[in-house]
């Protein structure tokens, strides 16, 4: 009976000495995996600081570029990568001048279509090899009546069933949602329209080669591709400058909505803290030397 007793007693204390042991490894794994957590929230708030800190940088470049400049160019310092090595960090970024893209806004003038802007995103869509019909969709999209070939009624009759907004795009990934724009072809379209809050020109000097050939429905691609290599990295004083060059002037393109300097930029930036990534796109708007932020979000834009 004693030994029996003994045996129970040596098997109790292993079981609590197991017991024990269990709870003291679980403790430690989640102390370890707490202080990995906080280590990770750290991190990740050093990143998303240091994007903050390359966004009023970005500011600064701007501001100090529209006292020393009346164009905006890609040879100017707010058009170059930059890329800044830090203790444990590095922060890269690049600025994009926003009216080197198609404002899809546009569209709408003082509450009605804008005929000119309309015949050239057609051109554009035409361009890419996309639906010119989606130009009309989309102007149908942002005017704020029901009379359209894209209206509630169509959209209503989507799985799932939604409304067509009657107002200014907040983003131009609200194409998606327009009739007639697929999937690839936003993919397509994406790099060269935007949705600015405002009407604004298309800058001559940073539109890349699509958007250049869109201003007139006879030009091509190649057409767009000869002017933006035929102008240096300072670009057009004027827009008639522009207007007079060889490819153009016989083709007498309306300067209507063509400029050589900005208002709006987007900024693309990440930053990299040990293991923690924080990608950031802004939208700036620059009245005089005074810029703010007029968006954020995070990834690219």
């Amino acid at each position: 009976m004693k030994r029996r007793q003994q045996g129970v007693a040596l098997i109790t204390a292993v079981l609590i000495v197991a017991l024990v042991t269990t709870i003291a490894v679980a403790m430690a794994s989640r102390q370890q995996l707490d202080i990995r957590r906080s280590a990770n929230v750290f991190d990740s708030d050093q990143a998303w600081l240091a994007v903050l800190g390359g966004e009023d940088y970005a500011r600064n470049v701007l501001s100090v570029d529209k006292k020393n400049s009346t164009t905006d160019a890609l040879g100017e310092d707010w058009a170059q990568p930059v890329q800044f090595p830090f203790e444990n960090m590095t922060l890269s970024g690049v600025m994009e001048d926003a009216q080197g893209r198609f404002n899809i806004n546009n569209l709408l003038e003082n509450g009605a279509s804008s005929a000119d802007d309309l015949k050239r995103f057609r051109h554009l869509l035409t361009l890419l090899g996309l639906d010119p019909a989606v130009a009309q969709a989309a102007l149908d999209w942002i005017d704020d009546d029901i009379n359209g070939s894209a209206e509630d009624d169509y959209y209503m009759q989507q799985v799932p069933g939604y409304r067509a907004a009657n107002r200014l795009m907040a983003s131009a990934s609200e194409l998606r949602l327009v009739r007639g724009m697929t999937a690839d072809g936003y993919k397509q379209i994406a790099p060269f329209v935007v949705a600015l809050p405002t009407r604004t020109s298309i800058n001559i000097n940073t539109a890349p080669a699509q958007v250049l050939a869109m201003i007139d429905d006879t030009l091509t691609v190649a057409d767009g591709e000869a002017m933006a290599e035929a102008r240096d990295k300072k670009g057009y004083g004027t827009v008639q400058e522009f207007l007079a060059t060889q490819l153009l002037q016989p083709r007498n393109v309306s300067a209507a909505g063509l400029g050589v300097a900005s208002d709006y930029f987007l900024i693309n930036a990440m930053a990299e803290f040990d293991n923690s990534r924080s990608q950031q796109f802004s939208l700036l708007k620059r009245e005089g030397a005074v810029v703010t932020v007029f968006m954020r979000g995070q990834g690219a834009y």
